[in-house]
């Protein structure tokens, strides 16, 4: 933008008004009135320079620096009234008027003289408002695009602050509950917990990581959630990455997963959760499906899936499509598909 504001400058300097005063050759200003000439001329190149980086950004801020842009333009609307004054009142026009003696309308040079000192002026004006008015739009929509994007950052660090916890306390009843009944699988699923809490906490501060660290990090999940599952439930997880690096949000896909362990697992009756991942060139298709029991669904379920859907709207505005609901009888169905950004 400073360049384009720069161009802008050279062109008016250099094009628009040397143009605009040839256009206007009054009574041969520079050849009988040099020295007004090259005045009112430095004038109209104050005027543009005082309205584009003074005047009219001071319309658009504070009550104080309106007053100053308006006294501003009060002063260059006095001074163009004196240049004009002075052309009308020059003397240069009494020590010609026996030239232009046979000139039937004898006060039209002084008119148009007047007319030329007040059409440049607004030229100027109306060319210098146009440039300043869109530098002030262009600069009060960078203004607002910062302000969302740190909203957006807020936002999604408050996602994934309510989105850790979450994990965290879903993962502790497991372990409670292995502790109690003194399974010979606490040891191992302490180690995975742990191994998956340094994985939580190293990406925590990340906005995107490898799609392989991912994957290992659901499938290590899912192993740990296998522990204290009996023969009724029947879990798969089947991914094919054809690109490692893709980059995907941390912590975003797991909670679809772990919708499925609390609301999909049944310790009595038959049940299943099968989990697929497949990734190719640059879309990624993540799918969910699970059966459900009843269960006393709390404010959990809601916040985990609402928090999904408001960062995949923050990351992906028109890059994603997410599908939640049930499939056929007894099940419930996650569909995902991300395109990356394309470089």
């Amino acid at each position: 933008m400073k360049n384009v504001s720069l161009y802008t400058d050279l062109a008016f300097c250099l094009v628009f008004l040397p143009l605009m005063l040839y256009a206007f050759p009054v009574e041969r200003w520079w050849g009988t009135y040099p020295v007004y000439f090259t005045t009112f001329a430095c004038w109209l190149y104050v005027t543009y320079f005082a309205y584009k980086y003074f005047i009219v950004p001071g319309l658009f801020h504070s009550h104080r620096h309106r007053v100053y842009a308006l006294a501003a333009i009060a002063v260059s609307l006095l001074v163009t009234f004196l240049f004009s004054a002075y052309e009308i009142s020059s003397p240069f026009y009494h020590l010609r008027q026996q030239q232009l003696a046979q000139n039937p309308f004898p006060g039209w040079g002084m008119r148009q003289n007047q007319q030329a000192v007040w059409l440049h002026y607004i030229l100027v004006v109306v060319f210098c408002f146009a440039v300043g008015m869109l530098n002030e739009a262009y600069r009060q929509r960078l203004a607002r695009e910062e302000v969302e994007y740190e909203r957006n950052k807020a936002e999604l660090a408050l996602y994934k602050a309510q989105i850790n916890p979450h994990f965290l306390f879903n993962t502790l009843n497991t372990l409670y509950g292995l502790l109690i009944t003194h399974s010979d699988k606490t040891e191992a699923t302490l180690e995975r917990f742990i191994n998956l809490t340094k994985y939580m906490y190293n990406n925590a501060n990340h906005e995107f990581i490898p799609l392989a660290e991912e994957v290992e990090y659901i499938g290590q999940y899912i192993d740990l959630q296998k522990l204290r599952l009996n023969g009724f439930a029947d879990v798969s997880f089947t991914h094919q990455v054809e690109d490692e690096t893709m980059s995907v949000p941390p912590m975003m896909l797991i909670t679809f997963v772990e919708n499925a362990f609390k609301y999909g697992i049944s310790s009595n009756e038959p049940c299943f959760i099968r989990i697929r991942l497949k990734q190719r060139s640059d879309t990624l298709r993540f799918e969910v499906e699970n059966s459900v029991f009843p269960r006393t669904a709390g404010s959990s379920k809601r916040m985990g899936i609402e928090n999904c859907r408001r960062r995949l709207a923050l990351l992906y505005p028109d890059r994603h499509r997410l599908n939640i609901g049930h499939g056929r009888e007894g099940t419930f169905r996650v569909r995902l598909e991300i395109k990356s950004e394309k470089v």
